[in-house]
């Protein structure tokens, strides 16, 4: 279960605007064997290493949502699982960014000095918008257009 299911809120999903092309899947579970195989019959087991963290890496699920509570991201994985949460009252500045694309924009969240772009579809990130400024009015929030 995600940490955002028992909020009962509104819940916007990021969108990946390029999502992972199956030829670099295959290509990277191709690696990943290789240096398995590599560590195994060479004297260079810290191939055997790498190839373990590439392959966990390949099999990690990333989640990113906009909620009331904030920017929710969950990335699970085969061994563990990690839940951060960028609080409304801690984010600074918010930007809208039409890039040209026909369904997406990107929006950029600023906390202190760190920023994270994550893309949405044009209605939700008007309502997103719309949300960030109930939650903290304090906020800065800006548009830029494509030129």
């Amino acid at each position: 279960m995600l940490p955002w299911e028992n909020e009962g809120g509104v819940v916007y999903t990021a969108r990946e605007l390029r999502p992972r092309k199956r030829w670099v899947t295959y290509g990277g579970y191709c690696l990943a064997v290789l240096l398995l195989a590599a560590g195994l019959l060479t004297r260079y087991r810290i191939a055997l290493l790498f190839g373990a963290l590439y392959l966990l890496a390949l099999l990690m699920d990333k989640q990113v949502v906009v909620s009331e509570e904030g920017i929710e991201q969950f990335y699970q994985m085969r061994i563990t699982t990690h839940y951060e949460c960028y609080p409304w009252n801690e984010i600074d500045t918010v930007v809208l960014e039409d890039r040209g694309h026909p369904t997406l924009a990107a929006l950029y969240f600023r906390r202190g000095d760190k920023t994270k772009r994550l893309f949405f579809d044009k209605e939700d990130a008007e309502k997103i918008l719309l949300l960030a400024r109930k939650q903290n009015s304090a906020m800065r929030i800006e548009r830029v257009e494509k030129k």
